[in-house]
């Protein structure tokens, strides 16, 4: 992603993100789950419910996400999605709110909206720390706060 940011108006390519989300990755059944956790953004409605399937050497198999969500939290979800598929724990520790932000190619200046990209990376985490699996939190984000 360009240096250069959007303006925070024009939003087609998280539009389009938001979309991929909804026909690759929203409603995506995940057989034999390995995590299954909800959570939700109090302050602007969004809500989702993460499935995901670990192999037996810690590797997320298999992502899906059921809920609703505004145009900035689908595409974070899909853009997460997309990066730790297929990867370990250890590579999901190194995933930022700010690395789904720049990938966006967006400006957020907001706190509402803030949460709203994080809410994706914040339901996967906690998701796999209370299943019980060694999640480290960003002193940036607020995901383990919920």
């Amino acid at each position: 992603m360009s240096d250069q940011f959007r303006d925070d108006m024009d939003m087609d390519y998280v539009v389009e993100l938001a979309r991929a989300f909804d026909t690759e990755v929203k409603n995506h059944k995940v057989d034999d789950p390995s995590v299954v956790f909800e959570d939700s953004n109090p302050l602007c409605g969004d809500k989702f419910k993460v499935t995901l399937r670990l192999n037996p050497e810690g590797e997320i198999e298999d992502i899906g996400f059921t809920g609703r969500g505004c145009a900035i939290s689908r595409a974070a979800a899909y853009l997460l999605s997309e990066e730790i598929k297929g990867g370990s724990l250890e590579h999901l520790n190194g995933v930022t709110r700010e690395q789904l932000i720049d990938e966006m190619g967006i400006a957020i200046n907001s706190t509402v909206r803030l949460k709203c990209a994080s809410l994706a990376l914040r339901t996967v985490k906690t998701g796999l720390a209370n299943a019980g699996h060694s999640i480290n939190a960003e002193s940036d984000e607020d995901w383990h706060k919920s």
